[in-house]
């Protein structure tokens, strides 16, 4: 299959002049200057992408009216895969400029990094991360949250991230990893801030007697937030496994251990956890894992299944587990369509940045962010299901996905926010449906089209709900070594708490240097 998708395109967008901007800014000119330094090692692709968009409904929401929309955004992607220092920086800087409305014109970085520092040969690593984007941070008013014409400041979201990881033996078999992680969340035009301490602690032996071992874990998150209330909020978990290897492709896992929180769950704020869980590898191809446990909220599980055959890879995960917004933003491949077609398109685009691209590209994503960009100052109990398979055969590749989610708040609201759904509502719940398909026109030319229906639902003292359709139809190419471009069409349709309806054309073009 052709290539015709761009460059993988950064996650960065700071307010002008912002905290954030600052922080991001500086990143990015280490990064520059330590590829500078150790060019031998590290890939560095700068780029361009410019792109024409008319829109018959460019506010989305009000008075219906048309409008054409021009982007620059100059790109940088550097990477380093090994050695000492490792890891990646995807960074953009989308310049946004409407004919009928200067006002919503834009200026934003969007940023994604990820690396580590190894002070110490195998023992003591650095985790550094960042990402900045924009997204509709609801998933009931406004734009899809994929969309790339929401680029809305108070829709901005910043995560930063440093900590220390020290990895030590005891004894031949005894393995054990203590980390600390420092973040930094901000998002919903400061709406949302907050800073979390987050401590992990294992020890394990999975062999200590022969087929039987052993596994401790630990856990602890101190959650501040920057309000006038000063609010602050931890939960402590500890856990410990017996193992069991009744083959050498099958585990079994006995779990005993106690937590606490004080997010004012229903069941009290201290219990004791059991449970058990296997994992198991009927095939090089094939892995099943599941837990299950008796917790603070009720009982709560884990299961994923994944298999790949030569022209096919399978994905399905259910979940109903405590999070934050600090777990769900920034990844991308949590949608199973997304991951499903990423992972068949290994053996047609190895470089993990273009696959990314073109598969973005193809799905109708923005260049930066997520498709599930949930953002929410609260803690909630999560039941999620992940369904996804890609088929692929000679010139097509084809992927049906689903997902569902169920996200219900723990305790009161910590800040009412409109664009906090869970300020609004106690659960919030998420069902979608995706058809796409990537058909090769030529060696240099590739036709993508995709379906999207959802339905999103606030249940609580109020109640609301928004139906989507979204469906984008395009052609890319390959103009030269170095050149690609592209036309698309997109129809979005939206009824319930958002009313609207949208045909939008776009041409792009995108140079790599």
């Amino acid at each position: 299959m052709p290539v015709p998708g761009r460059t993988r395109r950064p996650d960065r967008d700071p307010r002008v002049c912002g905290a954030g901007s600052a922080k991001a800014l500086a990143l990015v000119g280490a990064m520059v200057v330590f590829a500078n330094a150790t060019a031998q090692t590290v890939t560095v692709r700068p780029s361009v992408d410019a792109r024409l968009t008319f829109t018959d409904n460019s506010s989305a929401s009000g008075e219906k009216k048309a409008d054409w929309i021009g982007e620059v955004s100059p790109a940088i992607v550097i990477s380093r895969d090994r050695g000492r220092i490792s890891g990646n920086l995807n960074a953009r800087l989308r310049n946004t400029a409407h004919a009928s409305d200067s006002d919503r014109n834009a200026t934003f970085v969007a940023l994604q990094g990820l690396g580590q520092i190894e002070a110490v040969e195998r023992t003591f690593f650095v985790d550094m991360g960042a990402t900045i984007s924009r997204n509709n941070r609801s998933g009931l008013t406004g734009r899809a949250s994929e969309d790339f014409l929401g680029t809305d400041s108070a829709n901005e979201t910043r995560l930063f991230s440093i900590g220390p990881r020290l990895h030590f033996r005891l004894g031949s078999e005894t393995q054990g990893v203590v980390s600390y992680a420092f973040r930094w969340f901000d998002g919903g035009g400061a709406t949302v801030r907050r800073t979390v301490g987050d401590w992990r602690g294992q020890l394990s032996n999975p062999l200590a007697f022969g087929r039987v071992g052993w596994a401790l874990d630990y856990s602890r998150t101190d959650s501040s937030y920057d309000d006038a209330a000063n609010n602050e909020v931890s939960e402590e978990t500890a856990r410990a496994s017996l193992l069991f290897s009744v083959t050498p492709q099958l585990r079994l896992r006995g779990i005993v251990g106690h937590e606490s929180n004080d997010y004012s769950v229903r069941s009290g704020e201290s219990d004791d956890i059991t449970g058990m869980g296997f994992d198991w590898y009927p095939t090089d191809r094939t892995v099943v894992s599941g837990a299950t446990e008796n917790r603070i909220f009720g009982r709560g599980y884990n299961l994923s299944v994944s298999h790949r055959q030569a022209l096919s890879v399978w994905n399905v995960s259910f979940s109903r587990d405590i999070s934050s917004s600090l777990q769900t933003t920034g990844s991308v491949f949590d949608d199973p369509a997304f991951r499903s077609l990423f992972d068949a398109l290994a053996g047609e685009i190895p470089d993990p940045f273009d696959r990314e691209a073109f598969v973005r590209q193809q799905l109708g994503y923005p260049a930066p962010g997520v498709r599930d960009a949930f953002v929410t100052n609260n803690f909630f109990l999560a039941r999620v299901l992940r369904a996804s398979v890609s088929l692929r055969g000679v010139r097509n590749v084809l992927t049906f996905a689903l997902q569902s989610s169920e996200r219900s708040r723990l305790g009161s609201p910590l800040v009412s926010d409109p664009r906090d759904d869970l300020s609004s509502f106690d659960t919030v719940s998420t069902e979608s449906g995706t058809v796409a398909l990537s058909h090769s026109l030529s060696p240099l030319a590739t036709m993508n089209a995709s379906f999207v229906r959802s339905r999103s639902s606030g249940s609580g003292p109020s109640r609301a709900h928004t139906n989507r359709n979204l469906l984008s139809v395009g052609i890319s190419t390959r103009l030269g070594p170095d050149t690609t471009g592209g036309l698309t069409y997109r129809f979005q349709q939206a009824d319930g708490a958002s009313d609207f309806t949208e045909n939008v054309l776009t041409a792009n073009i995108g140079m790599q240097f």
